[in-house]
């Protein structure tokens, strides 16, 4: 059995044993380009990770159909370029160029409909080659992106060849920008989250990053009015009409609880041109919600159906939480109309032992489990959009979640660079902002210094992208250009609450337990290997419940903090993993 495939059966396993008979072993859901499948809705989802050829280097000709693959190791998706030793830092990660290869037959079932590959992502730079062609470019190793087969004259029946080049090289030229061996996490390779093939109908719900719509795309869901007798559900639906002619369609939007009883449906027309896209607002009441918190993470079920007559012919199921976070300076922060107290978690680096970045969807949702286990509540994705099954673990376990930019400790004053950090910011506000995990974004650079103008905008596209009430807020560290006069909440330490300058608006401390005196040796009390022995564990936990209890300090302006870091990760710069 190939090794990696081995790994993630394995992880599965552990956490979800397969049996024969019911014995009620619970199996987290997991979405798909923003939808949990909507049996009979018409979109048809497969599982595109096993089959892949693989070849570790750059080799001339890999793309074209004739090439010879067959003595290239067969692999799964995800998937990591090389298996790693368990304390692999310091740059002993392969960085460069490899191959993925997948010869496949599109589904006859899929007739008269549009097929597309969806990645929710590869590492580094992706060029994509389809029956020997190039297609396609994609740059950026944490956000998604589709290849349309259809738009390439590719029908129901036809056998295909996909090749897909893939390098995690080091490039200032896009986000993060910095080079591996002075960066304190790795570019581990590979196409290393999961690849979905999706059919769908003509006319049907786009994709909520591929639409290029501010503030639109796909569904929508965000609430107004929320209290504990009543709430707005208000959920905006994109269509496009990509047919020849034009058509018009019934958008069915069903709102019910989690054990799928129905609360509310409504139906809108719509009519379109050949081409057109158009969005449609629907909104509902939801009488005495239960609403969503760390301690009740109560998720409801918005189903959306395109119908023509009585066929369902496209939709999904969008998970949602109905609350209300309020960021009130000196009162602190308050949840669904009360004084929530403190947000205290910690950070999270996607990489594991072995694998790299390649976890499956069972590992993600394990690692949120421990987190909340362990009594977090809130999680700093450092420093990227993490993968989709985790983000929906943390809905559905009560999990904050701050989402991040890629990027760290690296400013590229090339204007294109800038503006690829704030496509990275859109993109990522268009994945994730249903998930009511979501509590703030931070879209700038962390630990970065970077121009006034820039803060201004990334600012500005958190309010574009999602201009409705009860949005998540921007942070940002309080020093940094233009964000003590104008972000939402503020980067600082206890403390910071208490003196003369002190900021308006609520302060939280991004990373916490760090008691560094050289970044280059691991002289500080918060790390410690397991493999020296109980006393250093001892000192580091004691270390930890120290900088623990600071966060609980407070005037109320300080709402908390996230501890660096709870896990294990491999870092460039430095030969050892840093040690959480």
């Amino acid at each position: 059995m190939n090794k990696n495939l081995f790994l993630t059966l394995s992880a599965f396993l552990f956490l979800f044993p397969l049996s024969g008979k019911a014995t009620g072993t619970y199996r987290p859901e997991t979405s798909v380009a923003g939808f949990i499948q909507l049996p009979g809705s018409g979109r048809q989802v497969y599982d595109f990770n096993p089959g892949w050829r693989f070849f570790k280097s750059d080799i001339s000709g890999a793309e074209t159909v004739n090439f010879d693959d067959r003595s290239w190791e067969v692999v799964s998706t995800p998937h990591t370029v090389e298996l790693m030793p368990a304390e692999a830092s310091g740059c002993r990660n392969y960085q460069g160029p490899v191959w993925y290869r997948k010869h496949f037959v599109v589904p006859a079932e899929t007739k008269g409909q549009r097929v597309s590959i969806h990645f929710e992502a590869a590492m580094g730079k992706q060029i994509l080659y389809l029956n020997g062609k190039r297609i396609q470019e994609h740059i950026g190793g944490y956000l998604p992106f589709t290849l349309d087969l259809t738009t390439y004259g590719v029908q129901a029946g036809d056998s295909c060849l996909l090749a897909v080049f893939v390098d995690n090289s080091d490039d200032k030229s896009y986000p993060p920008g910095k080079r591996q061996y002075t960066l304190d996490f790795t570019y581990h390779g590979g196409i290393y989250r999961d690849v979905w093939m999706i059919a769908k109908s003509p006319i049907s719900i786009t994709d909520a990053i591929e639409s290029q719509t501010v503030a639109g795309g796909g569904v929508f869901v965000h609430f107004d009015q929320i209290s504990e007798k009543s709430a707005q559900v208000c959920v905006n639906t994109e269509v496009q009409n990509e047919n020849t002619r034009s058509e018009s369609v019934i958008v069915e939007t069903t709102l019910t609880d989690a054990d799928g009883k129905i609360i509310r449906r409504i139906s809108g027309k719509l009519s379109l041109q050949s081409g057109e896209k158009k969005i449609i607002r629907q909104q509902m009441e939801v009488k005495n919600p239960k609403l969503w918190s760390p301690d009740t993470p109560y998720l409801y079920r918005v189903q959306s159906r395109l119908k023509k007559g009585n066929q369902s012919i496209d939709g999904g199921i969008t998970r949602v939480g109905i609350r209300l976070a309020e960021f009130r300076g000196k009162d602190g922060f308050w949840l669904n109309g009360k004084p929530f107290g403190q947000l205290v978690g910690a950070n999270r680096h996607q990489d594991f032992a072995y694998v790299g970045n390649a976890l499956p969807n069972s590992q993600q949702w394990r690692d949120a489990k421990r987190l909340r286990d362990a009594g977090c509540t809130i999680i700093r994705t450092a420093h990227y959009p993490q993968d989709p099954s985790f983000m929906d673990a943390c809905d559905e376990l009560g999990l904050f979640v701050i989402v991040a930019t890629p990027g760290w400790q690296y400013w590229n004053k090339d204007l294109q660079f800038g503006e690829l950090v704030h496509r990275n910011t859109r993109e990522m506000i268009r994945r994730d902002r249903n998930h009511p995990s979501v509590l703030m974004w931070e879209p700038i650079l962390n630990e970065t210094r970077y121009p006034l103008d820039f803060a201004l905008k990334a600012l500005d596209i958190t309010k574009e992208e999602y201009p409705y009430p009860g949005r998540p807020v921007a942070a940002a560290d309080v020093h940094s250009a233009g964000v003590k006069e104008h972000y939402d909440v503020v980067y600082g330490w206890p403390g910071d609450d208490e003196k003369e300058d002190r900021p308006e608006q609520c302060i939280f401390t991004r990373e916490f337990g760090e008691n560094v005196d050289d970044w280059y040796a691991h002289n500080n009390d918060n790390r410690a290997s397991r493999s020296w022995g109980e006393h250093p564990l001892l000192v580091q936990a004691l270390s930890l419940a120290k900088s623990y209890d600071e966060m609980y300090r407070t005037t109320g302006l300080f709402i908390g903090g996230a501890q660096w870091h709870p896990f294990d990760h491999q870092r460039g710069y430095h030969p050892d993993p840093y040690w959480g």
